[in-house]
């Protein structure tokens, strides 16, 4: 008998921190009333206190209010990044596993290449060709995934294939889009959906180093991996500048890490 589990406490507070990204990203004036771009020069590099929760940079703009509407620019370009990877992997994939054996073969041997080469250097690579900025280091960050997501599509595929409703599927007459539409997508979507979560926190770490190296977004826009490029020269000084960007990356990728393990884990049968 299959139950579902009570949500962990763990998964709850991921799903918090979640649920604040998105205000931060729809209505960031509602976490703060501060202007992430405009600073007050008398307040430069001021620590953490009552007036500034993180500290100031070394142009005197609030970190707090530079982090949460820096939400706006790293997390929708890792979503549309992850998109790209899911739309293309599934694609590849599913045309691989859904093909002849020569074909399989062929797009297998690809994207076996493809995942040789690390995920960084081929985002950097396709960046690099392509041109700076986050609408091509989004790009550039789901072409690098698209390989990894194309494995998996065609192993669950193919998995999904031999099993023997599908075989009473095709004998019952059902045609070949019927078979992809009504049996093999709905038993894909669950673990695509917990593979595209943990893949989006992923994302949101390769934005920040791209940002981080000057190939995303420019200054001064409050990006993330930007910020803490940006107080690589006051970690003795200003350790706050770098700390707390890392600490807001950090806390959002395990979020999402955490809901992608509680997202595999629903519907488990349980003794």
């Amino acid at each position: 008998m299959k139950r579902f589990s009570v949500p962990s406490p763990l998964s709850v507070l991921s799903a918090m921190i979640i649920g604040v990204c998105v205000v931060a990203i729809l209505w960031p004036s509602a976490l703060t009333s501060g202007d992430p771009t405009t600073g007050v020069a008398p307040e430069h590099l001021l620590p953490p206190d009552s007036a500034h929760w993180c500290g100031t940079d070394q142009l005197g703009r609030d970190v707090l209010t530079r982090i949460i509407y820096g939400a706006r620019e790293t997390l929708p370009a890792a979503l549309v990044a992850t998109m790209t990877g899911i739309v293309l992997g599934s694609v590849i994939g599913g045309f691989a596993a859904l093909s002849g054996p020569a074909v399989d073969m062929l797009l297998s041997g690809i994207i076996d290449v493809l995942l040789a080469i690390p995920e960084l250097l081929l985002a950097l690579t396709v960046v690099i060709l392509t041109g700076f900025g986050p609408v091509h280091a989004a790009l550039a960050v789901g072409i690098s995934q698209t390989a990894g997501f194309a494995r998996i599509v065609r192993n669950l595929v193919q998995t999904l294939r031999s099993q023997t409703y599908i075989e009473a599927a095709r004998l019952s007459g059902t045609g070949f889009w019927g078979i992809v539409g009504w049996h093999i997508l709905p038993n894909a979507f669950r673990p695509l959906l917990g593979m595209g979560i943990l893949r989006y926190a992923t994302a949101i770490l390769s934005l920040a180093t791209l940002g981080f190296l000057g190939y995303s977004a420019p200054p001064p826009t409050p990006e993330w991996g930007l910020m803490i490029s940006e107080g690589r020269d006051y970690l003795a000084t200003a350790w706050w500048m770098t700390t707390f960007p890392g600490l807001a990356l950090l806390t959002v990728a395990l979020a999402a890490n955490r809901l992608s393990q509680a997202m595999t884990n629903v519907g488990e049968e349980r003794p």
